[in-house]
């Protein structure tokens, strides 16, 4: 019997659609914008109840956990590179590549150069946007100097090519690392980064030397392997802010001094991707998207999810979850599971995820840092964190092993690396 439009507003009033979508004989309709761990693991997770569309401008997956690897020369980078369409084929989900638009919330549209989609759910998983603008006071064309001559790599895609282009050319002077303030895309990137340039200029036995500029408190294991190891060629400056920048001259000035550089990995503030702020998911005066700290919703939409490295505060401990590849995906398995609960009109409290990353602590001989964080709730809700960082003196490919794990899950069984 046709649905009345009584019986259509009273479910498009309640908390869950489901007496709708019955009643419509239809399954849900979920867009996915973005294609990282994120956006992957919620579109695996949910293909086989809903009608899934996930959105990603890029033709070709590429994962940033492990890619340092690839700028030390310790990996050919292949394993890295994932098919989405492969993916989708093999959970029965659909992968459009293009462009987002715009997001119409009250339409409950999504805006695509494919044209619009409609959606029952939509989650937001596009990462983050890098404000290059602010190392330069503003300065666009110095903005984009600076991206096309000194990129972070922080995204995926051609940047990471470049930058190991850059670390094999280079052959002398002064390397600049500046480390954004936090919170930023996987915490340890950087300093490893600083690892990889120093092992370089040592084990090459370069006239270079190393300066990292970071605004934030020194990370221990790191300014200990820069001291032990690397006291002749690399200056660290933790607690030190960069004052001016300009990219022309290639010059710096700190708090004390003023610095030259002949190359330089510099990575701007980093906040929440421009789709986020342009769909009014950003809280006045903060850079990140502001959701429930459990459930990942807008807190104005329930309509809407924002997962990944877009996410903002979380805690008033500890602050945000850290922006790594596998939090990430636990939030993409959270997001499903609240989505599957509200389609079949059930309550439940979804589970907190939890986070696992490697970094290289030295190349030679091989050591690196695991960082497990997990979570638990206070007596008054508040999430609490705690991290333990493990270090392994004789890694047996144990990073591999993790990578491989993952990319299983969000690629499909058949996946090797």
């Amino acid at each position: 019997m046709p649905i009345t439009r009584r019986q259509f507003l009273l479910a498009a009033a309640t908390a869950t659609c489901s007496p709708w979508l019955k009643a419509a004989g239809r399954r849900p309709k979920v867009v996915i914008v973005g294609g990282g761990w994120g956006g992957l693991s919620v579109a695996r997770h949910l293909a086989g109840r809903c009608d899934v569309v996930l959105v990603e401008r890029n033709p070709s997956f590429i994962s940033l956990p492990l890619a340092n690897r690839v700028l030390a020369g310790l990996d050919d980078g292949r394993r890295l590179h994932q098919d989405y369409r492969a993916a989708a084929d093999a959970f029965a989900y659909r992968y459009l590549q293009g462009e987002v638009l715009g997001i119409e919330r009250e339409r409950r549209l999504v805006n695509t150069s494919h044209g619009p989609l409609a959606y029952d759910w939509l989650i937001i998983a596009a990462g983050i946007a890098e404000e290059d603008a602010q190392l330069v006071e503003g300065n666009p064309e110095a903005a984009r100097h600076l991206r096309r001559h000194f990129a972070s790599a922080n995204t995926p895609g051609k940047e990471v090519q470049m930058l190991q282009d850059k670390l094999a050319g280079f052959s002398a002077g002064e390397f600049l690392i500046t480390i954004p303030p936090a919170p930023y895309r996987c915490p340890p990137a950087p300093y490893e980064r600083a690892v990889i340039v120093a092992h370089a200029i040592k084990s090459r036995r370069l006239k270079a030397h190393l300066t990292i500029i970071d605004p934030n408190a020194p990370w221990p294991g790191y300014q200990r392997i820069f001291s032990e190891f690397f006291r002749d060629e690399v200056s660290y400056l933790p607690n030190t802010r960069l004052r001016q920048l300009d990219p022309f001259k290639r010059q710096v000035t700190l708090d004390f001094d003023d610095l030259h550089f002949d190359e330089a990995i510099l990575m701007p503030p980093q906040g929440a991707a421009p789709l986020c702020r342009a769909a009014g998911l950003t809280a006045t005066g903060s850079a990140w998207a502001t959701v429930d700290p459990r459930t990942f919703a807008a807190r104005d939409d329930e309509r809407v999810f924002v997962i990944g490295d877009s996410v903002g505060t979380v805690s008033p401990v500890f602050g945000h979850y850290p922006k790594t590849g596998q939090l990430a995906a636990r939030m993409g398995e959270i997001v499903a599971g609240v989505i599957a609960r509200q389609i079949d009109g059930e309550s439940g409290a979804p589970p907190l995820p939890d986070s696992t990353c490697f970094a290289y602590l030295h190349l030679a001989p091989p050591r690196f840092t695991r960082i497990e964080t997990r979570y638990r709730l206070r007596g008054d809700g508040v999430l609490l964190q705690s991290i333990q960082q493990q270090q392994e003196n004789n890694p047996q490919g144990e990073n591999d092993a993790w990578l491989d794990a993952w990319h299983g899950t969000l690629f499909g069984p058949a996946v090797r690396g």
